[in-house]
Order: structure tokens, then C-alpha cells, then sequence
């Protein structure tokens, strides 16, 4: 992973920290697999979810992400 890449990452995972979303995201995945998906397959769903959000902020129906 280059540098970039790494600090992006730590980038996200300190803002989800700050507003406390990290902890139900693990719960969300951890269920998903007790239930049989693999992570290719929860993976997908997330890129799904954050497609809809954006189609949705696109429209003015939601909020877009800060």
C-alpha cells in the first residue's frame, strides 16, 4: 500500500472514530459472516450502499457525507 493510500486510510478510520461509527460497522460485518457471507460478497454491499448514498445526495434526498 503506498503512503498515500495508508494515510487516506487512517484519514477515514479517524473520522469514523471521532463520530462513533466504527463500532456498529464491525457489528454490521461480523453478522454478515456469522451468517455465511464472505467478504468479497459484504464488500459489495457496502460499495452498494455508499452508490445509493451518493445517487441519493446527487438528488438532494440525503445529506452528503462530511
Amino acid at each position: 500500500m503506498s503512503d498515500n493510500h495508508a494515510s487516506v486510510h487512517e484519514s477515514v478510520r479517524r473520522r469514523l472514530a471521532a463520530v462513533g461509527s466504527i463500532t456498529p460497522i464491525v457489528d454490521c460485518i461480523r453478522k454478515m459472516r456469522v451468517d455465511g457471507l464472505a467478504d468479497d460478497e459484504i464488500a459489495g454491499l457496502f460499495r452498494h450502499a455508499a452508490d445509493e448514498l451518493d445517487a441519493a445526495a446527487k438528488e438532494g434526498q440525503a445529506e452528503p457525507a462530511t
